[in-house]
This record gives structure tokens, C-alpha cells and sequence, in this order.
């Protein structure tokens, strides 16, 4: 082969495989036009092939947390101010906690979920020092009614209840109970009509 022609040839090989080069923050970026892959090196001498002709998408996602409890407050400054409204938000949503603020709640409580649930006012040594009254004038009902079978477990925690019906003679719990896995812990259930407390079907603790 003559001189010129291989020194042509040598000139044509060594274009085909040349680089073009740039700098982007201190990043030497080089492609090479005979390859369909880009070498991205740095002065770390960390480097990466990253294919031409994929395209890279970074999608940042955030995930809250769900709550442990719910939190109940006769002066608004909690999230509920209503008993049955932040139990049936609680179970709804398996939550496990109801936490109700110190004070006086006048509503009577009917809790049909069957979702696991603790009910608990600020701690307290006895249920004489304890800092949430739940009292209604509730009748047979009770203050404070179960009404399912299929309960996977309902606590009360230093809560008195009383149902402040005067019947003569007649029936006025503060808890009817109907279900399973009940229990009230240093709690006080309190009535001035006949029968403290009434069940029909479940247990209680």
C-alpha cells in the first residue's frame, strides 16, 4: 500500500472515533459520535454511561404518616369537640387512640365499629383524680352504648361516666354493654336509677 494511502486511512479511523468535548461545572462531559452511549467522568474520577436515547425522570414523593390518635377538646382547640364524631373518624380510619382533653362532655356515646379502640382522658393515680366527666341523661340506652358483636377490643382509661337521669324506679346505666372485649380501667360508672352498669351479650373487664 502506498505511503499516502495509509496515512489517509489512519486519518479516517481516528475521526471516526473522536470526541467532542465540553465542560459544565467543573464536569468534563464527552461523547463519542461511533458510540450511542455518553461517558460522564469528574475530577472524583466517578463516572456513569447513560444511554443517549433513554430519557431520566426524578420524581420526589412525600408520605404523611398516619396519626396515632385522634384528639377531642370541649373548647375547639383539638381536632374534634365531639365524642361520636372523633371515635367514628378513629375506626373508620384505624386509628387506635381516642385522647379527650380535660372536661365535661354531655353527650352520650354509641359505638358500633368494631375496629380496635383505646378511649383515654389525661392519666390519673385514682378515678377520683381523673379530669373527664362523660354525663348524659341516657335512660335504658346508657351513657355509654356498644351496639356490635364482632368488637375486637374497646378501652376506656380515666374517664368517669354518669347518667344524670332520675328515673323512679327505673333502669339508667351509665354503660348498656353489647359486644366482646370491653374494659374500663380506672374509670367510674356512676347512676342514680336502678343498675349501674347493664349487659346482654359479650364480655367486660
Amino acid at each position: 500500500m502506498r505511503p499516502f494511502l495509509l496515512a489517509g486511512l489512519i486519518c479516517l479511523l481516528s475521526s471516526a472515533n473522536a470526541q467532542d468535548s465540553s465542560t459544565l461545572n467543573g464536569t468534563t462531559i464527552s461523547t463519542s459520535r461511533s458510540s450511542p452511549a455518553a461517558s460522564v467522568s469528574s475530577s472524583s474520577q466517578v463516572s456513569a454511561t447513560i444511554p443517549t436515547s433513554s430519557s431520566i425522570l426524578v420524581v420526589a414523593s412525600t408520605t404523611t404518616p398516619k396519626p396515632t390518635a385522634l384528639t377531642v377538646a370541649t373548647d375547639g382547640s383539638a381536632q374534634f369537640t365531639g365524642l361520636n364524631s372523633a371515635i367514628v373518624a378513629a375506626q373508620n380510619s384505624g386509628i387506635p387512640s381516642v385522647v379527650l382533653q380535660a372536661g365535661t362532655y354531655t353527650e352520650a356515646i354509641t359505638i358500633q365499629g368494631t375496629q380496635t379502640l383505646t378511649i383515654a382522658g389525661p392519666s390519673a393515680s385514682s378515678y377520683a383524680g381523673n379530669q373527664v366527666v362523660i354525663a348524659a341523661a341516657a335512660a335504658s340506652t346508657g351513657v355509654v352504648s356498644f351496639n356490635m358483636q364482632k368488637s375486637t377490643g374497646i378501652t376506656f382509661k380515666n374517664v368517669n361516666i354518669t347518667n344524670t337521669l332520675s328515673p323512679a324506679g327505673s333502669k339508667a346505666p351509665a354503660v348498656n354493654m353489647y359486644g366482646m372485649n370491653m374494659g374500663f380501667y380506672n374509670c367510674a360508672l356512676i347512676s342514680t336509677g336502678v343498675g349501674v352498669y347493664t349487659a346482654s351479650f359479650g364480655t367486660t373487664m
